[in-house]
C-alpha cells in the first residue's frame, strides 16, 4: 500500500511541476528543440526550421590525439606502487563528435516520461513505470534524506539538477526517444511529415495501434512509416551514451593550439582567481567532497544545478564532480596499462568482476567523492541496472560527414 502511495504521489507531482513549470507559449526543451506545451492546439505551428545543423544543448568536439603521460603534474594521487613502474602512457584519440554541454537535467526526464505517459498512459503503463527513477537510492547510506526522495525529482525548484537514480539501461533508453524526438521535430518543421495528433493516441486502445501512431526515426528510414522509405539528408545520426575515450577526451578538453607538452589534472579550462590557493581555486572550480569527511553526515551536501562552476575549454559543464556519468563501455582492463596503476586499482582488487558483461563504466566523480575520481581517466563500474545517487549521465553523437 505504501508503494502504492508513493508512486501515485510521484504520478501527480511530476504532472504538476511540468505542467506549471512549462505552460507558456513557445517555451522549448533545450534536449529535443520539442515545446513544451507540444499537445497544444497548434503548437508547432509557430517553429521555425532549424537553422543550426549542432544538435540542442550540444557542443562539437574537434577530434584529435594526443598522448596522455604519467608526468607529475598528471597526477592525483600515488598511482604507482612502486615508483620504477611507469608504464601509464596511452594514447587518447577520437574522431569529431557532439557532446551536451550539461549533465541531463530533470526537467529533460520529466519531459521524456510526460512524453511516455501521453502516448502509454492508457495502454502500457508499465513503459512509464520501467522508465521512472529510483528515488529510493536517494537513502543509500544516507540517514536524512526524505525531502530528496520526495521533492528531488518533482519539485520545479530541482528543475536544473542533474537527474540521479538512473540506470545505464535507462539513459540508453532514453537516447533513443531523444533521437526520435528531434529527428520527428526536423521533419515536422521541413513539412516532410506531420505533427502527431496526440488526442487521437490518447483515446487508442492497444499498444500496437499507438506503436503504429508514433514516429521512430528507424521506421523512417526502412518504410514503415508511412509505407514509403524515405532519406532526408539532414537527419541527425543517432544520440547515444559517449564512450569512455570520447568522454575521456572531452574532459581533458585539450585544444590542437595546445602547447605540446601542456598537462591538466583536472578538466576545467585556465583562469586567473587572483591571489587564491591553489586549493582555493580548485574548490572554484567543481561540486565534489572537499573537506575528506564523511559526506553523508551532512544531508546538505547534495548535487547542485548542472549549469554551476565555469566550464572547461569545450565549453562543457562539470566534467569533474556534481554527479558521475555513464559511458557506453563495458569495464574491462584497459590493455596496455600497467596492472598496477591505480587508473585500473579495481582491477588489481577485483579481477574477475570485468568478466561480467553487465558492468559498464562510469567517471567524472560526485557530490560526495574525494577529488581523486575527478580526474578524467579514473574510472568506476556499476551493473548496467543498478543506479545510485551520484551518477547521471549526459548524451553524445557522431558527426556523419556529408550530415552534420
Amino acid at each position: 500500500m505504501i508503494r502504492i502511495s508513493i508512486s501515485a504521489f510521484i504520478i501527480t507531482s511530476l504532472a504538476v511541476a511540468f505542467t506549471a513549470c512549462n505552460k507558456s507559449i513557445g517555451v522549448s526543451s533545450s534536449t529535443t528543440g520539442w515545446p513544451y506545451d507540444y499537445k497544444a492546439e497548434n503548437a508547432f505551428r509557430a517553429s521555425a526550421a532549424f537553422s543550426s545543423q549542432v544538435p540542442p544543448g550540444m557542443v562539437e568536439i574537434p577530434g584529435g590525439s594526443f598522448v596522455v603521460d604519467d608526468v607529475d603534474e598528471f597526477e592525483t594521487a600515488n598511482r604507482r606502487i612502486r615508483p620504477n613502474e611507469l608504464n601509464t602512457r596511452r594514447t587518447l584519440s577520437v574522431n569529431s563528435f557532439y557532446i551536451d554541454k550539461h549533465e541531463i537535467r530533470n526537467i529533460d526526464w520529466r519531459e521524456y516520461l510526460n512524453w511516455l505517459t501521453a502516448v502509454y498512459g492508457n495502454v502500457a503503463p508499465e513503459i512509464i513505470e520501467k522508465a521512472r527513477p529510483d528515488m529510493n537510492a536517494w537513502t543509500k547510506g544516507l540517514s536524512d534524506n526524505e525531502p530528496f526522495l520526495m521533492n528531488y525529482f518533482t519539485h520545479p525548484s530541482f528543475n536544473e539538477y542533474p537527474v540521479v537514480c538512473i540506470t545505464w539501461e535507462q539513459a540508453a533508453a532514453y537516447c533513443s526517444w531523444r533521437s526520435d524526438r528531434a529527428n520527428e521535430l526536423r521533419l515536422i518543421k521541413a513539412g516532410v511529415i506531420q505533427a502527431p495528433n496526440f488526442r487521437a493516441i490518447a483515446e487508442m486502445t492497444t499498444l500496437e495501434a499507438v506503436e503504429n501512431a508514433i514516429f521512430t526515426s528507424k521506421k523512417f528510414f526502412t518504410g514503415q512509416q508511412d509505407n514509403l522509405a524515405k532519406t532526408y539528408n539532414s537527419m541527425y545520426p543517432d544520440f547515444r551514451l559517449p564512450s569512455e575515450d570520447e568522454w575521456e577526451f572531452a574532459a581533458y578538453a585539450r585544444k590542437s593550439t595546445d602547447p605540446e607538452n601542456k598537462v591538466r589534472i583536472y578538466p576545467w579550462g585556465e583562469r586567473n582567481n587572483g591571489k587564491l590557493s591553489q586549493l582555493q581555486r580548485d574548490q572554484q572550480k567543481a561540486h565534489y567532497n572537499q573537506s575528506g569527511a564523511n559526506i553523508n553526515s551532512n544531508v546538505f551536501s547534495r548535487t547542485v544545478p548542472v549549469g554551476s562552476f565555469a566550464p572547461n575549454d569545450f565549453g562543457l559543464y562539470n566534467m569533474a564532480g556534481n554527479v558521475n556519468e555513464w559511458v557506453f563501455d563495458q569495464y574491462t582492463t584497459r590493455g596496455n596499462l600497467n596492472r598496477i596503476d591505480s587508473v585500473d586499482v579495481l582491477d588489481t582488487f577485483l579481477p574477475d568482476y570485468h568478466k561480467s558483461t553487465d558492468s559498464r563504466v562510469y567517471k567524472g566523480g560526485s557530490w560526495k567523492d574525494p577529488v581523486y575520481w575527478l580526474h578524467p581517466a579514473s574510472r568506476r563500474y556499476l551493473d548496467r541496472n543498478k543506479s545510485a545517487n551520484d551518477i547521471g549521465f549526459r548524451c553524445a553523437m557522431s558527426i556523419v560527414p556529408g550530415r552534420l
